[in-house]
């Protein structure tokens, strides 16, 4: 596994995406919540000949590792254990540079390699560790800084694209939400199937509108938030 770390909007996933070309085949672990795939959620998918194959998800229920990175360790280690041994994979992370966290996830996943992309100070708390092959290299040629309203906006739209086949289902809840909070749906492994929005509560039930079909084993809270006018339909 090569993991891909560094500040936001240096050219991680394009690099990522890149490297798996080359190799024709393997595994791209996205843990980037805030620019990723789905936000909130770690995904790793099967990549051959340019397609990317969602295989497994896991909720983080928050658009940064900061505040959850017990839950973050876990869920990228969760999912990396799914990965065929030998497989060719590539971590894409997130913007998050404190070294403490990078470090233990670095040291979870085990990664053959650790590629930097303009990261001299988190290069530096790194690079004192022997056993860990960590390389430092200038951001991706083209990569651009976006701003803070076009992430939203970006993440939004990825929600809404979520969401787009979602219906009204009933699903037990203990207590009910906020209005525009969304619901993690786990599947009976701890797994995340998608996201539902609470629409109304009483007695120990939710109705949410949501994508997911399949079973569900439990209905979790994140700090995703959903505004009723951004919704589909």
């Amino acid at each position: 596994m090569l993991l891909l770390a560094g500040p936001t909007d240096v050219g991680k996933t394009t690099l990522a995406l890149r490297l798996l070309e080359k190799v024709g085949e393997g595994y791209l672990l996205d843990l980037d919540p805030g620019q990723g795939a789905l936000p909130g959620a770690f995904t790793l998918f099967h990549y051959r000949r340019g397609v990317l194959t969602p295989l497994r998800r896991y909720l983080l229920g928050a658009l940064s590792p900061a505040g959850v990175e017990a839950r973050a360790v876990v869920g990228a280690l969760r999912l990396a254990r799914l990965i065929p041994p030998g497989s060719p994979t590539v971590a894409d992370t997130d913007g998050y540079l404190d070294p403490g966290f990078r470090l233990l996830q670095v040291e979870a996943l085990a990664p053959t390699e650790v590629l930097l992309l303009g990261a001299e100070a988190l290069h530096r708390a790194l690079a004192w560790r022997q056993d860990l092959r960590v390389r430092l290299a200038p951001p991706l040629p083209g990569a651009r800084r976006k701003r803070a309203a076009e992430r939203r906006q970006n993440r939004l739209e990825r929600l809404l694209a979520h969401l787009q086949e979602a219906r009204p289902r009933a699903l037990p809840l203990e207590e009910g939400g906020a209005a525009e909070g969304l619901y993690g749906l786990l599947d009976g492994e701890g797994f995340f199937l998608g996201y539902g929005r609470l629409l109304a509560w009483e007695a120990g039930e939710g109705l949410f509108l949501t994508p997911v079909r399949g079973e569900v084993a439990r209905v979790v809270p994140t700090r995703l938030r959903l505004p009723t006018p951004a919704l589909p339909g």
